[in-house]
């Protein structure tokens, strides 16, 4: 039995699925291109950030060096092989990074050298995070697009 899951009409080729059967890609170039290349904008901005908290602590570099990669090759992952799961990954992980973000400057993190402090905000943590909202923005759009066509 071959199960398939219209995904989007905008541009699609069935592909096969894991398990068996074939699962329609989401291709929905504009939408795809804007959470792409927002996801690769705010993967830079947290590789350059890097040594500056390196100097504040290792455990820092080590989650935006761990953050930039993902955002970088979720980037090419997502264009090249957009399947749903990886739409969903990067809305889960967008919404982590933006919801660590906001807690680092109203709270403070928990962890670290300056635990419990609140950050300042600056210039480019902003253009970060309106990265990662517009990357989360245009992967939601384009998932709630295809379900909304497919029922």
């Amino acid at each position: 039995m071959s199960a398939t899951t219209e995904v989007t009409p905008t541009t699609s080729a069935p592909v096969p699925a894991f398990g068996g059967g074939t699962v329609t890609a989401v291709r929905n170039t504009a939408l795809l291109a804007l959470a792409a290349g927002c996801s690769v904008l705010a993967g830079l901005i947290h590789y350059a950030v890097v040594p500056e908290h390196r100097t504040e602590w290792v455990g820092y570099a080590a989650f935006f060096t761990l953050l930039g990669a993902f955002q970088l090759i979720w980037a090419a992952a997502v264009w090249a092989l957009p399947r749903p799961w990886l739409f969903s990954l990067g809305v889960v992980i967008n919404a982590a990074a933006i919801a660590l973000w906001a807690v680092s400057r109203t709270a403070g993190l928990p962890l670290g050298p300056e635990a419990g402090e609140p950050e300042a905000v600056g210039v480019i943590d902003v253009l970060c995070v309106i990265a990662e909202a517009v990357a989360l923005t245009g992967t939601v759009a384009a998932l709630w697009g295809s379900v909304r066509r497919r029922s």
